[in-house]
């Protein structure tokens, strides 16, 4: 028995006429009839005596109406203490960020979060990414409400997945290639995916699927040239499934192959011996926030919310410069082309 059915009954009920009651629910008197007939199967008699000049109640129909009022009433007002409950933010919300995106992003958003809800405890953990693309928390396997990571491609559906929720793109920096010190590349003010062609790249691990690793460490140049990976993936050469920052610093240092970041991972994750050259002719990486959708809730939708105006007039910005550069390299690529 549905709801609509109870309360489609109980309008007929009141005003004891089918076609007024169709009118007030905005159906047609023949649904209404189907029901009220659907309800009296399942209750096992009549509700209501028809006839071609008056509708009423039947003593069985009394004693339904009686008891489907209260309970209707009951049920009604719970929803409406439900909903409002559901709309308002707790007093908790965990947040998880990936450690190379600095915290001078992530404190900001809590900033603005917490002065909007100033009841709600903020509480932080950076996270270290696994091959197979989770991000886990880093203090000893503490759960979080919500993530806030690292999306290759300009945009957030790299990182969508079935069950998951990705929210808008709060941040994007460009990106960039890291290189030893002494590298040819090194020396450069910035460079194109072309002039990679002499050299290996560290493979993403083949745990986070093609889609993701061809946004991150793309296959080939926007000229359409194959690039050079590495014949191990990251995780093999470290012998982890775990992918600490660090550990992928070390393997460029000891120059076992490349690796395409972000244009400021040293400025966020100091490493001596290396230099990061700007690429320009691939989309930014860009911070967006993943949560799962069966524990979304008000708060999760308040830090979002939050999130997205703090970050508004910056993003405004970076598109416009991004649309700049990525002009401005397609032309040279043409240029050099003819």
């Amino acid at each position: 028995m549905e709801l609509r059915d109870v309360e489609t009954f109980l309008e007929v009920a009141r005003v004891l006429h089918f076609g007024r009651a169709a009118e007030r629910l905005h159906v047609s008197q023949g649904r209404v009839s189907q029901i009220i007939k659907g309800l009296e199967r399942e209750v096992g008699g009549a509700l209501f005596e028809r006839s071609s000049r008056r509708v009423r109640l039947t003593p069985l129909g009394e004693r339904f109406r009686t008891g489907a009022a209260e309970g209707h009433d009951r049920l009604t007002a719970t929803l409406r203490e439900c909903r409002a409950v559901a709309r308002q933010v707790g007093d908790r919300l965990r947040i998880g960020y990936q450690w190379t995106m600095g915290g001078e992003l992530t404190d900001r958003l809590v900033s603005g979060f917490t002065r909007a809800h100033p009841h709600c405890e903020v509480v932080v953990s950076s996270l270290v990414f696994r091959a197979g693309g989770n991000l886990v928390p880093l203090a000893g396997g503490t759960d979080v409400d919500l993530v806030l990571r690292w999306s290759p491609g300009g945009d957030g559906s790299a990182v969508e997945a079935p069950g998951l929720v990705v929210g808008p793109l709060l941040a994007a920096v460009p990106r960039g290639v890291l290189v030893p010190a002494a590298h040819p590349l090194a020396g450069r003010r910035a460079i194109v995916l072309d002039d990679l062609l002499p050299y290996e790249l560290l493979r993403l691990p083949d745990a986070l699927g093609a889609p993701l690793r061809e946004r991150w460490v793309p296959t080939h140049t926007s000229s359409g040239r194959a690039l050079r990976h590495t014949d191990e993936d990251m995780s093999r050469l470290m012998g982890t499934e775990h992918l600490p920052v660090e550990d992928v610093l070390a393997l460029v240092a000891q120059g076992r192959a490349l690796h395409l970041t972000i244009a400021g991972l040293l400025d966020r994750v100091p490493f001596p011996g290396l230099a990061v050259v700007p690429v320009l002719d691939m989309p930014p990486m860009v911070v967006v926030p993943v949560w799962r959708a069966a524990r979304e809730n008000a708060t999760i939708r308040a830090f979002v919310e939050s999130a997205a105006r703090t970050t508004e007039a910056e993003r405004a910005v970076v598109t416009r410069e991004a649309a700049s550069v990525r002009t401005s390299v397609v032309r040279s690529v043409r240029e050099a082309a003819r």
